[in-house]
């Protein structure tokens, strides 16, 4: 009897093992027929790090913002904008412009320009040429807006230029310094104001209303242009697209543009000089946000 006993619990304890085994199984596992299920886990390269609104002290009459970017302690000073017409709701991406920028650190250099209407910066980490890569930096940035301006979507196959081709992530980097990209965003979280990395992507445009400046370029002069909606109602151009420049007299301009994303946009302008002459121009212009 004691025998009989002792075998059922044996039995018994096997049986429960053998459950506890099959419970414990992955839900897909599909090794029994021959296949396995894999999951998707790559990610976005693209970040961003929010700003914090530092307290005024005593004597500023501005706003004072920190934060880390490639490690680095990054200050932005001032008032950023965006184009709130265009951009009606809080979104992460919304580019954003016209603000300074500086480093904590006095071995650190930032190097800041505005391009197609929106902050980008390059952040050397450590001075050794730090000079030498903030200006290909502004080189890269001049390519990009070239690139811009030069492209018609009514030719040119897709996709629009983007800034992540012209200025990468890491510019420069060796065993002593190095130089990394970024731009100016506004986001849902934090202050609403954060630095990202350049290929950050920007929502679309919740609508075609443009109110800041547009701008191309035609046999090296650049033309920016001043939009009342879809109608153009002012110019000022300057001659050259490396400094240094010089300031081109104009009368006024006329015309219509048409929005073709948050960026670039198709435009038919007539431009009148001070001295008389008239400059026509159909095509690709970029900028507006």
């Amino acid at each position: 009897m004691k025998k009989q006993l002792l075998w059922g619990m044996l039995l018994l304890v096997a049986g429960f093992s053998s459950c506890q085994k099959d419970s414990f199984k992955p839900v897909n596992d599909e090794s029994g027929k021959g296949k396995s299920t894999k999951v998707n886990v790559v990610q976005p390269t693209y970040t961003y790090a929010d700003l914090a609104l530092q307290p005024r002290q005593p004597g500023e009459n501005f706003d004072t913002y920190k934060g880390i970017w490639s490690g680095q302690e990054v200050k932005v000073i001032g008032t950023p904008v965006w184009n709130q017409a265009a951009y009606p709701t809080l979104l992460n991406g919304i580019p954003a412009t016209g603000a300074s920028y500086d480093v904590y650190s006095n071995g650190n250099l930032i190097t800041a320009s505005t391009g197609v209407g929106q902050d980008f910066f390059a952040l050397t980490v450590g001075v050794i040429s730090g000079l030498e890569w903030g200006t290909k930096f502004r080189e890269d940035l001049k390519k990009y807006e070239t690139a811009v301006a030069a492209y018609d979507p009514s030719t040119s196959p897709p996709p629009v230029p983007s800034p992540g081709t012209f200025l990468p992530n890491t510019l420069y980097k060796d065993a002593t310094s190095y130089t990394v990209t970024g731009k100016l965003i506004r986001v849902t979280t934090g202050s609403h104001w954060a630095l990202a990395t350049v290929d950050y992507p920007t929502p679309a445009p919740s609508n075609q209303v443009i109110t800041n400046d547009i701008s191309f370029i035609k046999d090296d002069i650049q033309y920016s242009l001043k939009t009342s909606g879809n109608t153009i109602i002012g110019v000022s151009l300057i001659n050259g697209t490396t400094p240094p420049y010089t300031q081109i007299p104009a009368k006024g301009a006329s015309g219509t543009c048409i929005a073709v994303d948050q960026e670039n946009y198709n435009i038919n302008v007539t431009i009148i000089l001070t001295n008389g002459t008239v400059v026509n121009y159909q095509g690709a212009a970029w900028g507006g946000v």
